[in-house]
């Protein structure tokens, strides 16, 4: 400080600048050091006197030092986050590849064995399966976005327990026959015939945690679920147990296990799949049904993750059951609405697989103007794309529902999108729209959708 504070010094300074500021520690009268600033200019320069002003910029220091931390952890996390982005979107990018060479190659190899019927339906089998994991892996993706950005919900519906179970073992048996593992199941006390939640989120819960298992779990190893029910609070609260002999998760890895974009060792995307957004997507949902997903592991010795979820229930009613088999649409005609020549082709083949009589539109204006040029009561249903050339589907709807005729107003018009977000289903319904389908289309769920509204 002397030789800062020197007056040869704070003159040569002051030459160049109209201030000279001195920041030092000094020994306040409590004997601690505090970071004092002195400033010094002059009070006249002509007679050379000079003013030098003392503050205690302690605080100040302090605080601005403390901002400069967080900044610098901020970025740190910032960095590290685009990274971890970076990683999972190469990763990702290397997933949707697979499954999109082999419908490519699949369709080319379909293409050159048309008069081979078995190598065909072969062909078709693998471009379903490889189909299927894409969609999988798309799914993946956009409940993620949606759980951050908090637009996801839950639909609440009836579903049977046993069915849902039955359906999760299925899946589960099917997955640990092909891995060649040992599998069980365990449901004890069962409270509800019926359940009333997301059936559809439970089980995407059930079968992420038991596909994992098998997954990690070598040849000849097993997995083991567990399933209780216990009423509390007027609900059933489900505690369902996955546990596996497999390789385990290492212990300084465990707090990390339910964050995005992460997975223990980066060539597991390759070696064993996935998209590492399985576990955070399924514990989100868990949290959602007011539970939760617990792991304890030992690596090398297995895995064990506990969930938790509550659902209502109901003990006197059996969710109602639909059966898509024997369905027919005889005499029935439907206006299909879609730009896409691809969609229409798979659309129209479904309908007319089930005795639709069909009628294209390649957008809503030109719906429009089918529907007004028609007879009353000439559609018995409208399947509406939403993103659409010329005039959208929800426009269409619109004005649809305007026209002055008596057929529209109860005129079912079923969303067909692959907006399949819940402002989108909320657009949809304004609009006058019965229902929202998403794409891609499920068979099943699309003639189930249309029985409901055009079969007595």
């Amino acid at each position: 400080m002397s030789e800062a504070m020197e007056l040869s010094n704070i003159r040569e300074h002051l030459k160049s600048q109209d201030v000279y500021i001195v920041e030092v520690p000094l020994r306040s009268k409590n004997g601690k050091y505090r970071q004092k600033q002195i400033r010094c200019m002059y009070l006249n320069q002509q007679t050379g006197t000079l003013l030098l002003m003392l503050s205690d910029v302690e605080d100040i220091v302090k605080e601005e030092k403390e901002k400069q931390e967080q900044l610098e952890k901020a970025l740190k996390m910032a960095e590290a986050a685009n990274e971890a982005k970076t990683k999972f979107l190469a990763g990702m990018s290397h997933e949707i590849r697979t499954p999109m060479n082999a419908i490519i190659g699949l369709n080319s190899m379909i293409r050159s064995s048309l008069d081979d019927r078995e190598q065909v339906l072969d062909y078709t089998e693998k471009l379903d399966s490889a189909s299927q994991y894409l969609l999988a892996l798309l799914n993946d993706i956009l409940d993620m976005s949606r759980i951050e950005s908090g637009s996801m919900k839950l639909a609440i519906r009836a579903f049977e327990g046993d069915k849902f179970w039955d359906n999760v073992n299925m899946l589960a048996k099917a997955q640990a026959v092909m891995a060649g593992v040992g599998y069980s199941f365990e449901r004890r006390k069962t409270i509800s015939e019926v359940y009333i939640g997301d059936s559809t989120r439970l089980e995407q819960i059930m079968v992420n945690l038991i596909n994992n298992a098998v997954k990690f779990t070598p040849k000849g190893g097993n997995v083991n679920v567990s399933v209780a029910e216990q009423e509390t609070d007027g609900r059933v609260q489900l505690t369902a147990v996955v546990s596996d002999n497999g390789i385990g998760i290492a212990k300084d890895f465990l707090p990390k296990v339910f964050e995005i974009f992460t997975q223990e060792h980066e060539e597991n995307t390759r070696v064993y799949g996935g998209s590492g957004l399985g576990l955070s997507i399924a514990r989100n949902y868990a949290r959602m049904m007011d539970g939760d997903i617990t792991v304890e592991s030992a690596e090398g010795k297995g895995t064990v993750f506990t969930v938790t979820a509550k659902l209502d229930f109901d003990r006197r009613k059996k969710a109602r059951k639909e059966r898509t088999e024997n369905i027919s649409f005889e005499g029935k005609r439907i206006l299909l609405v879609e730009d896409h020549p691809l969609n229409v082709i798979v659309a129209k083949g479904l309908l007319e697989k089930k005795q639709f009589e069909v009628v294209t539109a390649e957008n809503g204006k030109k719906a429009v103007e089918l529907v007004t040029d028609a007879p009353e009561y000439y559609f018995d249903a409208i399947l509406m794309d939403i993103r659409m050339p010329v005039l959208d589907g929800i426009e269409a709807a619109r004005q649809i529902r305007a026209l002055d005729r008596a057929d529209v107003k109860e005129l079912p018009i079923i969303a067909m999108t692959a907006n399949a977000g819940d402002e989108d289903r909320r657009q949809t319904k304004e609009a006058g729209m019965n229902e929202h389908l998403a794409k891609p289309i499920d068979p099943k769920l699309l003639y189930t959708t249309l029985q409901k509204f055009i079969l007595p």
